[in-house]
């Protein structure tokens, strides 16, 4: 009987699936095994594969997935129900084909007994075996074995695809926070709204991300997007008028995530309020590069004007006091000069209030 617990382990740790993949493979006698998904945009992946040949899968993804003869039938066998492949390749039609000659027959794959484990419109994740060379194919007692771990790998995937959702999202968070000023807004592939920020529904006054899907600010969110450059709008939220700057970027992420819970995110967009006055944190950077109280000062003075040559006078101080402040307030900083410190401040900028 193959242990259920280790299927769960797995779960809470995907580098954990190759191996749970050859396990379950050993216990059926077969030679290769993979955890895949297929989105709605014919997007292909394998999230954990053991056995076969690396070329194979990457041609598979490129190439073999817009030509897999055998996709119909597997999607249309009910989710969680084990389905053999050896009787669909026996049929002339499958034999025949350009699948077949090029994918199926050089890799002397015999049967495949996969599993649709997620199966809805827009993805679904196939756990499958694979038996090659001289061997026979799986029988009906290997479907009914089987049948009885499905529960527990559907449980399993659906568990490690929310994980690596929620670790996604995470980094898109991180990926972008960079460049926002005022807040943030995430769009799926189609640019559908998935998450606002609290910054953005304070700004915006939206109650809900359904009522930002069906406004104007949506609409605008999707074409900054689809355009990849910054857009400038004006919009009217209640009483007020603002004029935001939308800038999109592009995120990375692993589309095993979308498994679970559909689509993840696709695009960022920082959301500026133009006509904000903004400012810098001074005592967050003072405390941040250990700088003095006189040199705090000198800080704040040259920032503030954009110049140097006034310091003294306006602080009260010999000149040369100055200097040696701002020398040492460019040391503890890392600058190069006064350039290079106006560059620095704009890490710590905040809006003025």
């Amino acid at each position: 009987m193959f242990p259920v617990e280790s299927i769960y382990d797995a779960a809470t740790d995907e580098r954990m699936f190759p191996d749970l993949l050859r396990r379950i493979g050993d216990h059926f006698g077969a030679q290769a095994g993979f955890l895949g998904w297929m989105g709605g945009t014919r997007t292909a992946g394998f999230q954990a594969e053991y056995g076969n040949d690396p070329a194979f899968l990457k041609s598979y993804v490129e190439t073999y997935a817009a030509l897999d003869i055998l996709r119909p039938a597997l999607m249309e066998t009910p989710e969680g129900e084990p389905r053999p492949a050896y009787p669909l390749l026996q049929s002339a039609e499958v034999r025949e084909s350009r699948f077949y000659r090029e994918y199926i027959a050089p890799q002397h794959i015999v049967d495949n007994l996969a599993v649709n484990l997620i199966k809805r419109d827009d993805m679904f994740a196939t756990i499958a075996i694979l038996r090659t060379g001289d061997v026979a194919p799986f029988s009906l007692e290997d479907v009914a074995t089987m049948r009885g771990l499905v529960p527990h790998l559907r449980r399993a995937v659906i568990l490690s695809s929310h994980r690596i959702r929620q670790a996604d999202l995470m980094a898109a968070y991180r990926e972008a926070a960079q460049g926002a000023r005022d807040g943030l807004v995430l769009l799926g592939d189609d640019g559908q709204i998935l998450d606002l920020g609290p910054e953005i529904q304070r700004m915006t006054g939206f109650a809900s991300i359904e009522a930002a899907r069906r406004s104007a600010f949506a609409r605008a969110l999707a074409r900054a997007a689809d355009a990849g450059t910054p857009i400038l709008r004006e919009f009217d939220f209640g009483n007020r008028k603002l004029r935001l700057l939308l800038a999109s970027q592009p995120l990375s992420r692993n589309r095993y995530g979308d498994v679970s819970e559909g689509g993840g995110a696709a695009h960022a967009v920082s959301v500026t309020e133009v006509d904000r006055r903004w400012g810098f944190a001074y005592g967050a950077m003072a405390e941040a590069h250990g700088l003095t109280g006189g040199e705090a000062r000198v800080l704040e003075d040259v920032l503030t004007n954009g110049e140097m040559i006034g310091t003294a006078q306006r602080l009260g101080v010999a000149r040369a006091t100055a200097r040696s402040h701002l020398h040492k307030i460019y040391a503890k900083t890392g600058t190069s000069g006064f350039p290079d410190l106006c560059l620095f401040a704009h890490r710590f900028i905040v809006a003025a209030r």
